[in-house]
């Protein structure tokens, strides 16, 4: 307490201000951890509020084969409900983005906006508590590294979510061509489109399960009563597979002429494998250009050391500088 008062008196230059700001700063972080806390407190001591939510979210949390809801889940869920924004519009790309990345959770909106509003006022108070233990630091250096700490909260929660978001798109991506050619065997034999999506869903639950779900998904939604063309539709938005988009454009044009979706699989297909090599080459092509920073700051000065370094020393020697 006394570093943090000497360092406002330092800035402030008024010991009597210093003292006011300080007890401001202490009440207003007081105010917040209680009302914070008592949110949290909420979803734990509250049966009634975790009956309600378990209701909410359609599951009791103890049916077979479900892991039950945790506390920790419900107080998040608590928080981001409390303090979230109320935008549509972001809401919308929120939860487009945790779609993308695998939560498809009711309350993943929730426990993102909660995890992205708590995280930085944990690392602040983290911050807070460590000033006293480092050396004697400047205030401009305190002021960085509370700032820094605060905004390292508030980005790692969107970094982790971007990184997972990429990662399962591109497994995605990897096995969708493999899918869609299961996919053209099982409608040249016979099957219906739907029939061969749950065929295809049960061949490759093991080996890339990310697309046997998506596409168990899709099966459910066309025996709900969804047109094909319209669960495919969600599929490419849930899966964030900008190439899908042209897939269900083709199915839905088969499927209203009465043309062979076998065929139309077929072509397109072979049209994201091609994509896909091209793609690669792509990278490959891009492997030079990104190999000439690594060679210049590494390998180089090592050659040159090696190569010129006994040299120089032969020309110090030469004229007595060494």
């Amino acid at each position: 307490m006394d570093y943090l008062l000497g360092l406002i008196n330092g800035l402030v230059g008024n010991p009597q201000v210093a003292r006011l700001v300080f007890l401001a700063a202490v009440a207003l972080s007081a105010t917040l951890a209680v009302v914070t806390f008592g949110i949290l407190l909420i979803g734990l001591q509250s049966p009634l509020h975790r009956r309600l939510a378990l209701i909410k979210r359609g599951r009791d949390g103890a049916a077979a084969g479900q892991r039950p809801v945790s506390n920790l889940q419900l107080m998040l869920e608590q928080v981001g409900r409390h303090l979230g924004t109320g935008e549509e519009r972001k809401a919308s790309a929120t939860r487009q983005l945790l779609t993308h990345a695998g939560y498809r959770s009711a309350s993943a909106v929730q426990v993102y906006w909660a995890v992205r509003l708590l995280l930085p006022l944990l690392m602040l108070a983290l911050a807070v508590i460590a000033m006293p233990m480092l050396p004697k630091l400047s205030l401009n250096l305190v002021l960085l590294v509370v700032v820094s700490a605060a905004a390292l909260g508030w980005l790692v929660p969107a970094i982790v979510v971007e990184r997972r978001k990429d990662a399962r798109i591109g497994r995605l991506r990897a096995a969708f061509p493999d899918a869609l050619d299961l996919m053209v065997v099982c409608v040249e034999s016979g099957l219906a489109l739907p029939q061969a999506i749950e065929r295809v869903a049960d061949e490759m639950a093991v080996s890339q399960s990310e697309l046997a779900e998506e596409l168990a998904l899709v099966n459910a939604e066309i025996r709900a009563g969804i047109p094909s063309a319209q669960a495919l539709k969600h599929l490419a938005d849930r899966t964030g597979l900008d190439d899908l988009h042209g897939l269900v454009s083709l199915l839905s044009q088969s499927i209203r002429f009465g043309t062979s979706v076998a065929d139309t699989l077929r072509i397109y297909s072979d049209e994201f494998r091609d994509r896909r090599t091209q793609a690669a080459e792509e990278r490959a092509a891009k492997i030079g250009t990104k190999l000439v920073f690594p060679l210049i700051f590494c390998l180089w000065p090592s050659f040159f050391l090696v190569a010129i370094g006994p040299a120089v020393i032969g020309v110090l020697r030469a004229f007595g500088m060494q």
